[in-house]
Formats: structure tokens, C-alpha cells, sequence
């Protein structure tokens, strides 16, 4: 046992060494960081009559469970790559489903239009390159970014997952997919998409504030798909600090695609939007959002949609609790798919409160209704609860 432990020192001394440089130069780049985020949902829904759209009335699921790693290779040059892992178990499929247009009264069940594809429980977020072309210490600074990520289109959609407000952007699972950011996700003009864009940052004060201008442009099929066309899908973005916690902005997007035999069809959408504090901070949040634009569909029929949120975040008192913040919410949500067509607007309202067990964990429970203007439409009703952590 002595023999062994004298050849062993010496060797685990020579592999202190030599790890040891290595050791010190990683310390500075690259710098690596893994994040990531897991969010559960169930809901119960008095949906019957649309079950061949929404499917079952209650359910459990997991609705995003993804891994996230950022690394800083020096001061100019940033990667971000985001798997996502909550697409279902391989060989049962997915269906995919076209918007659902209610232009009428329905019957008991809606016929919709799906595309059924096999599911192995994985697909890719983000995957994108950022380079900085100025000084980190520059007062303006341009920054391009080349790889998949999401469309510079519509403010609640580009605000992190981490603490959505209304535990959705859309309507979610249960509810019929007729909501705003639906339609403009489902015009393909919002959403992840392969493609760069060019970015500008211009500091305003020593506080922080600040405006930004984005130009991007992408294939236009969206998440990890390569081009079929000829064209190219531009999307513009710019957005400032007004005053104190308000910051506005404005999206504008041309996206082109194939439909039917026409390879060079383009569709047109803008939104305008504003935004009071962030997410999970104390206080008041506020966030208001219009969108307006034509579908991904012969015809180049417009659309409209607003959404308005509002939460108030009260931190509790005691540091050593177990409640760290109280969050009552609230949202309000107008889609129209067709402004040529009468009586086929939907209206989704939210309201609810988030119990925050940290900072990054909280548990949100809300009441859900759903209308639609057709003649005898009935509405959905129900109650959807999720419980979020990222780290």
C-alpha cells in the first residue's frame, strides 16, 4: 500500500501542475454559464363543444423544459445555444393546427386543419452568435447576431418565458388558438426563425436608459428550417426609455413564403407598443400592445389584435418566509382574423394571482374566459394553474 501511494503522489502532484494554467487562463474566457427553466401546467376547461380543437377539458403537462448555455468567448463574441425538451414522447406525434377563423355559428365541433408529424421530445430554441463590433465601454454600441432566434416582432412575445405575466402569450392548451399573438405567430411574422440581424444600443444616462434599433432578416419558415424560395423576411424593431419605467416601442415585418403556386407572395404586419417596469419587480407592471397586419394566406386578408396586461408585485416583509411575492394579474386579449368578415372576433380574459416561493420560482393560478362574437358561439370558462422555476 506504501509503494502504491508513493507512485500515486508524485503523479497527482505532475496533473496539479499541469491543470492548474489551464485553470487560471479559463477563469477569464471563455466564461460559461448554464441556465434553464421548467414549467408545468394543468387547466380544466368547459370545452366540449370545441374538442376537436382544444382537446381534452383538463389536462397535465409539461409546457417548457429547456437548457440554456451562454458563453462569453471574450469580450466581443457571445453564443447562446437553447434545446428545448418538451415535445412529447418519440412515436406518439404531434399534431400541428391551422388558426381556428370563427366566422359563423359553430356546430357541437369544429373541423380544423392539422398536420400530424412524429414527436422525439426535442427541438432547438435559440442558436444564435452575437459579435460586438464597438467597445463594451462605448456609449453606442452595434452588436450583429447571426443563427436562429426569435423575429424582432410584438413585445409580450419577446419578453422571456422565465415569469410570463398571464402564464401564456396566446391561448393556450385547452382554448381555441383564435387570441393576437396566435394570429401573428400564425401570420409568420413573430416567433423563432434562421436568419441575423444588426443591432444598435444607445445609452442615454448613467441610470441605464436607453434606445435600441433592430434590423433583421430571416428565411421566413421559421424554428430550424431552411429556406424554399428566393426571398428573404425583413423585420424591423425600435423601442426607448421614455421616462423613468416606461419604455415604448414599434415592430415592423415583411415576410415572404409560398402559397399555392405563388413563391413570391409577401405579407405585411406592424405593431405598436409600450411597457411599464419589468416582470417580478416590485410595484406596478403594465404592458399594452397593438398589432396589425395580413394573413399568411391568399388574399392578403388584415387582421387585428390588441392585449392589455396589468400585476401588481408585493414583496412580503420577512426575508426568512416562504412567500417572497404576492402578484394579483390581470389581461385582456382582442383578436380579429379577418376585419373584412363580421362577427368573428374572439376576446380572451385572464385574471389570477402568481405566489412567488423566490425570485425564480412561482406558482400561478388564474380564471379563463373565452368569447367569440359568431351568432350562438358558446364561450370556454375555466381555470389554469402552472408552477415555474429557472435558475
Amino acid at each position: 500500500m506504501r509503494r502504491l501511494a508513493g507512485r500515486l503522489l508524485p503523479l497527482l502532484g505532475l496533473t496539479t501542475i499541469a491543470i492548474a494554467p489551464r485553470a487560471g487562463a479559463q477563469a477569464a474566457y471563455p466564461v460559461v454559464r448554464v441556465g434553464g427553466r421548467m414549467q408545468s401546467q394543468f387547466y380544466y376547461f368547459s370545452n366540449k363543444d370545441y374538442a376537436a380543437t382544444t382537446g381534452p377539458e383538463s389536462n397535465f403537462f409539461t409546457r417548457r423544459a429547456r437548457i440554456e448555455a451562454r458563453a462569453q468567448v471574450n469580450e466581443y463574441v457571445t453564443v447562446v445555444v437553447q434545446p428545448s425538451f418538451e415535445g412529447g414522447r418519440a412515436l406518439r406525434g404531434s399534431t400541428a393546427c391551422a388558426p381556428v377563423v370563427v366566422t359563423g355559428p359553430l356546430p357541437d365541433t369544429v373541423s380544423v386543419s392539422c398536420n400530424t408529424t412524429v414527436s422525439g421530445g426535442f427541438r432547438l430554441r435559440d442558436a444564435y452568435v452575437d459579435v460586438r463590433l464597438t467597445r463594451p465601454d462605448a456609449r453606442t454600441s452595434f452588436f450583429v447576431r447571426a443563427g436562429q432566434e426569435k423575429r424582432p416582432f410584438s413585445r409580450y412575445e419577446l419578453l422571456s418565458s422565465n415569469n410570463l405575466i398571464s402564464i401564456e402569450r396566446g391561448a393556450g392548451s385547452g382554448l381555441v388558438g383564435a387570441a393576437s399573438n396566435n394570429l401573428f405567430v400564425g401570420a409568420a411574422v413573430a416567433d423563432h426563425d434562421v436568419g441575423a440581424h444588426v443591432r444598435m444600443e444607445r445609452k442615454l444616462d448613467l441610470t441605464g436608459r436607453m434606445v435600441m434599433v433592430e434590423v433583421g432578416v430571416y428565411n421566413g419558415r421559421g424554428e430550424s428550417l431552411t429556406d424554399n424560395n428566393n426571398s428573404k423576411s425583413f423585420t424591423f424593431r425600435a423601442t426607448g426609455d421614455v421616462w423613468q419605467k416606461l419604455n415604448v416601442g414599434g415592430s415592423y415585418a415583411s415576410h415572404d413564403g409560398i402559397v399555392g403556386n405563388d413563391s413570391t407572395f409577401r405579407n405585411h404586419a406592424y405593431d405598436l407598443d409600450a411597457q411599464w417596469n419589468k416582470p417580478g419587480e416590485p410595484g406596478l407592471f403594465l404592458l399594452a400592445e397593438y398589432l396589425h397586419g395580413e394573413r399568411f394566406a391568399a388574399g392578403h386578408h388584415d387582421m387585428t389584435g390588441f392585449q392589455a396586461l396589468a400585476a401588481y408585485n408585493i414583496h412580503t416583509t420577512s426575508p426568512t418566509s416562504w412567500l417572497y411575492a404576492v402578484e394579483p394579474f390581470a389581461r385582456f386579449d382582442y383578436a380579429d382574423p379577418d376585419t373584412g368578415v363580421d362577427e368573428n372576433e374572439a376576446t380572451l380574459f385572464t385574471t389570477g394571482v402568481g405566489l412567488y416561493l423566490t425570485s425564480r420560482a412561482h406558482f400561478r393560478v388564474a380564471y379563463e374566459r373565452q368569447d367569440f362574437q359568431a351568432s350562438g358561439a358558446k364561450s370556454i370558462s375555466g381555470v389554469r394553474s402552472m408552477m415555474a422555476v429557472n435558475f
